[in-house]
């Protein structure tokens, strides 16, 4: 784009020089027809000066008029051709005439080379234009190749570490608590092993708790100290939000802290541009991030999980993406937080409430995220540590107060579950 300005003002230098040229000369040509001299009458002061001027001016008649018979006979003989200097009847044509007919000329010259001039400015804009898309596109794709190059690592360490987890146990204990929730899981956070399954794959809308695989792809970015500048989309998102604002600029930890806590909407878009650049990008990073860890049943389309058309997950598959998250250091620490003081660019200062009640009335949780929207009902996943014993417990399309103590129950349930040895039988793992 810099070169089109470039050529541009160039342009425009040259037809400005054009036209003042040809003012210029226009001007001049005008001038020069007003200011010609006329001849003076020198008129004889003697007899003998006024008889040989009478006799010169006989003679000059004589052969003007021998001229203008020559004249009119090869005019006879030779017609006047259009476009000679004559005027319609034939006459010749006066120097003023000549003079404006040159004047239009050039005139119509100027103006079909300003006409030419323009046209070419135009297709070099239209190159140019063409040109910086496909750059565009192209480093949008280089941007995707090293995404992917990214998410493949990721998923490498993945298996990795998977292939190091605790085989499943045999257990024993009572029967699960009933509970008010349509969909549940429970799962051991430390072997990945399902206790419980309640419709684990149908496919749902999960609210908030998509939020989880949100924040573990900026964990996985890393550079959580890095500054985060609001963006404009933030305008048009629908509460909960914590209230930042366009331009105003904060830490990816910051942001990703007062995400997991208060589940701010405007906080996950403010995320999801900064990582990928909008909104459709980075939902693209979360279906790529969640096939590589085995969500089987999700497509999200946004990164907050406000209700959008396409868009579901199930229980077994945000239980994996909370086992991911429960093992990333970063989001374990914020999870368990009660409140986190938010401090805007303002200076001012504001005490943010975690979302999740059981946190607060269960001494052995420690996360996760809560969730809600009227398609998805009220979600919850959490988690709890006693001794060396983990746990999840994931519940969708809930009420209040039944997802607080329900969440509670199966917690208290798992963790007193009687580990009698590895399991070979594979079925205590929800897998297809």
């Amino acid at each position: 784009m810099v070169k089109s300005e470039k050529f541009n003002a160039y342009a425009l230098r040259i037809r400005r020089t054009l036209i003042f040229c040809g003012v210029i000369f226009l001007l001049q040509l005008n001038g020069d027809a007003q200011s010609a001299p006329e001849k003076p009458d020198k008129s004889p002061d003697t007899p003998e000066a006024s008889a040989k001027s009478e006799n010169a001016d006989k003679g000059k008649k004589g052969k003007e008029g021998e001229e203008k018979e020559g004249a009119r006979k090869s005019d006879h003989a030779h017609p006047v051709k259009e476009g000679s200097a004559a005027g319609p009847s034939g006459e010749a044509k006066s120097p003023e005439q000549v003079k404006i007919e040159m004047l239009e000329r050039i005139a119509d010259q100027l103006s079909r080379r300003m006409r030419s001039l323009k046209e070419r400015e135009e297709a070099v804009s239209a190159r140019e234009k063409s040109l910086s898309a496909r750059e565009q596109e192209a480093a949008e794709r280089e941007k995707g190749l090293n995404d992917i190059e990214g998410l493949l690592k990721m998923r490498e360490d993945v298996i990795q570490r998977r292939e190091k987890l605790p085989p499943p146990q045999t257990w024993e204990g009572p029967k699960p608590p009933s509970i008010f929730a349509q969909y549940a899981v429970v799962m051991d956070g430390k072997s990945m092993q399902f206790y419980l399954g309640k419709s684990p794959y149908t496919h749902i809308p999960v609210a908030s708790t998509q939020k989880l695989v949100t924040s573990l792809i900026v964990c996985h970015e890393g550079n959580l100290d890095q500054m985060v500048e609001i963006p404009r989309e933030v305008n048009d998102v629908e509460p909960t939000v914590v209230g930042v604002k366009p331009g105003e600029h904060y830490t990816r930890r910051q942001l990703l802290t007062s995400l997991l806590v208060k589940s701010g909407n405007d906080i996950a878009v403010s995320l999801a541009i900064d990582n990928a650049g909008s909104i459709e990008a980075f939902a693209r990073k979360m279906n790529q991030f969640a096939k590589f860890i085995g969500m089987k049943d999700s497509h999200f389309v946004n990164p907050h999980g406000l209700p959008a058309k396409g868009q579901y997950s199930s229980a077994r598959d945000i239980a994996i993406a909370a086992f991911e998250a429960y093992h990333v250091p970063e989001i374990r620490e914020i999870v368990k937080k009660k409140t986190f003081l938010f401090t805007f660019n303002s200076g001012r200062e504001v005490t943010l409430s975690n979302t999740n009640r059981v946190l607060k009335t269960y001494e052995k949780c420690n996360g996760m995220k809560t969730g809600f929207t009227y398609a998805a009902g009220n979600c919850l996943v959490s988690s709890a540590h006693d001794d060396d014993k983990d746990r999840i417990v994931v519940m969708m399309k809930s009420a209040r107060p039944h997802i607080w103590d329900d969440s509670r129950k199966l917690l208290e349930w798992s963790l007193n579950l009687k580990m009698l040895g590895p399991l070979n039988d594979s079925t205590a793992v929800l897998s297809r």
